[in-house]
């Protein structure tokens, strides 16, 4: 993260933090309900009121703590890299107060915080090199446009050490609680001999039209010079090859120009992490890919520090079309001699290195080195297999039954996917399904699960078991195509699978974050007779006003409630007050991963309809589900009497 960021950051998440822990204070004190139905309003629906409002704010206070923790930690961490950097830096307002600096500063200046904050910058510096006034250059500089220049520190007048002065612009953003101003860093100058880095003239460059860089033959010829000069010398060349994650995507779904002006944004960035490490050569290669010469003398430090503050400033969202974009990048480190003996082998490895970052998802750096990581390389082959796998129904479901709570009986089943490599035995869904993902293969997956799942329960009812209705999860991927009903029914038509024996499951942020698709699918699929279901209920939005907007059929409580249900009292709060709400709505409601008695007690007791997990049965193949659906009165007997102990225990209460 660069310093202008960094302070921008410190000053957003203080103000941050006030505003969570005021919601913090303000939630716990509105659960307070027992003003509530003083009116005339009838018992059933002051009971409803109490049970909403008790889901909401516990689920409010909830997740307000856990960001304010976590506002904390990254504000001290914030904190401590700026004080850290080996620059002073200011924060001043339009006025040119002082608000905020950091030790560097304070000890270039010889004062301490509180002195500093009673002074604007004109007080503190003399301009050197330029005739205009401070004023000026802030009124150009608020157009968006860096400054730099040197300047003398007033208080330093016995030493007259000059410093190099950047100024940028803070624009105010209400909702980020970001205020105007200027982030100013000061870092001491000092004579340099020519470097290897002005090797060349860039008036002999050949440019990239739409950012300014050079291109990619003036990189080659640039890198030649740098590897030449370097041999010479006995010294080191860094090289940086860098592309954008997922950039195709962003030009598929908002179009050439947003794209173009995502490349210039980012050009920017690359262009002032550069500047800071004194690197002045950056080349734009082909569409997303861009490339960064540190000249001789390089060494390891350097190019990772590089690596890494490019990362840093990346987390900062680009401003598209007046929205928050982000962008991740991949990066691939190369230092001659050790990881290539020419140009054309330092690019090679690089791009390599690249390659394997991004294949393990991206949005971050690896040096190339001959012994590079065995499993970054297996994940390389991996996605290799995967697309193999796709394309071949190599992949394939899965089945974890679902129990009724008052009978014992298997009422469904989540179909959930599963990959057997050949070499490699069973592929966890958290390592296949990212690179899914980022090899563009989640909707054809997700699509073929759905059809074999449709088509294995086709095949289950035609041996006479009809009473279960098939779970199938669909990615927020899927939900973004026009085009997904049209996929589902050809699903049910093109396998003879009934309709109303279909479930189909989003989370809470899934349904929310593609509303309008949410709501013109659930409207069809209902029409159809096809179910709907809210899946791991409770860790996302959790608005009550939406559940009863998309007229869903099920609420699926998320395992991590259910997993400390009998110990944690706030987690058997947010339970009960589900089933409770959802009782009132009329929605079924099933809770995932039990694994003990004792939270299966809890359940049976708070009215759940139906669970699944690992007490009754952990997911298993087609062939081990038809087996136990031809067993299940044997099974329905086992679970019965696990219910029955529940109601023994329960009687002897009473």
């Amino acid at each position: 993260m660069s310093d202008t960021a960094q302070t921008k950051q410190i000053t957003n998440q203080a103000d941050t933090e006030q505003q969570v822990s005021n919601t913090v204070a303000h939630s716990a004190q509105e659960i307070d309900l027992s003003d509530v139905g003083q009116g005339e309003t009838p018992e059933e629906s002051l009971e409803e009121i109490l049970l909403q409002e008790l889901l909401q704010k516990t689920t409010e206070l909830q997740q307000s703590t856990k960001k304010l923790s976590k506002l904390q930690h990254e504000l001290s961490i914030t904190r401590h890299i700026v004080a850290c950097q080996d620059k002073g830096i200011i924060f001043i307002n339009p006025s040119r107060k002082i608000l905020y600096t950091n030790t560097v500063f304070c000890d270039m200046a010889g004062l301490d915080l509180r002195e500093l904050q009673k002074e604007t910058l004109d007080a503190l510096i003399e301009l050197r090199d330029t005739d205009q006034p401070l004023s000026s250059i802030l009124q150009k500089t608020s157009g968006l446009e860096k400054w730099q220049g040197k300047i003398l520190l007033k208080t330093d007048q016995a030493n007259q050490t000059l410093y190099l002065l950047s100024i940028d612009y803070c624009k105010k953003n209400v909702k980020k609680s970001i205020p105007e101003g200027f982030v100013c860093q000061f870092s001491q100058v000092e004579e340099h001999a020519p470097s290897p880095s002005s090797i060349g003239s860039s008036a002999l460059f050949t440019h990239d039209s739409l950012t300014g860089l050079p291109d990619r033959s003036s990189f080659q010829h640039h890198l030649a010079l740098c590897v030449n000069q370097a041999r010479l010398a006995g010294s080191r060349v860094g090289l940086l090859y860098i592309d954008l994650d997922n950039f195709k995507r962003i030009n598929q779904m908002m179009g050439p120009a947003c794209g173009d002006d995502v490349l210039c944004q980012v050009t920017q960035l690359l262009q002032q992490n550069a500047n800071a490490e004194g690197i002045n050569f950056i080349a734009r290669l082909s569409s997303d890919e861009f490339a960064i010469i540190l000249p001789p003398p390089s060494g390891p430090e350097q190019t990772a520090k590089l690596a890494e503050r490019i990362i840093s400033n990346f987390q900062l969202p680009l401003n598209v079309n007046s929205r928050d974009m982000f962008i991740t990048p991949s990066i691939g480190i190369t230092l001659f001699p050790e990881d290539g003996d020419n140009p054309s082998e330092l690019l090679r490895n690089a791009d390599a290195a690249m390659e394997i970052i991004k294949a393990k998802g991206g949005n971050n750096s690896c040096r190339w080195q001959n012994d590079i990581d065995d499993t970054a390389i297996e994940n390389l082959h991996l996605e290799n297999d995967l697309r193999h796998a796709v394309a071949n129904h190599e992949i394939f479901n899965y089945y974890q039954p679902q129990i009724d709570l008052i009978n014992g009986k298997i009422i469904g089943m989540e179909a959930l996917a599963r990959w057997e490599h050949p070499e490699h035995g069973f592929v966890s869904p958290e390592v296949f399904i990212p690179l899914a993902v980022n090899a563009g293969l989640i909707d054809e997956l997700g699509i073929e699960l759905v059809r074999q799942a449709c088509e294995d329960g086709r095949q289950w009812m035609q041996l006479g078991f009809r009473n279960f209705v098939m779970a199938v999860n669909l990615s927020g991927r899927l939900l973004r195509r026009l085009d997904l009903f049209d996929h589902i029914i050809d699903c049910l038509e093109s396998t003879g699978f009934p309709a109303d024996h279909l479930e189909v499951e989003f989370t809470e942020s899934v349904l929310i974050e593609n509303i309008d698709n949410t709501i013109d699918l659930i409207n069809k699929c209902r029409e159809k007779g096809i179910k709907m279901a809210i899946d791991d209920f409770g860790t996302g939005y959790s608005s009550l006003s939406y559940l009863q907007r998309f007229a869903v059929d099920k609420i699926k409580i998320d395992r991590s409630f259910i997993m400390d249900v009998t110990t944690n009292p706030g987690d058997a709060a947010i339970t009960m007050a589900i089933i409770a709400i959802a009782k009132k709505l009329h929605f079924e409601v099933l809770a995932e991963g039990v694994e003990t008695e004792e939270q299966l007690f809890f359940l049976q007791d708070n009215q759940c309809d139906s669970c699944q997990g690992f007490l009754f049965s952990k997911p298993i193949s087609g062939q081990r589900m038809k087996n136990l659906l031809m067993r299940d009165a044997s099974v329905a007997l086992k679970h019965r009497r696990i219910l029955d102990k529940f109601y023994s225990i329960k009687a002897g209460n009473d």
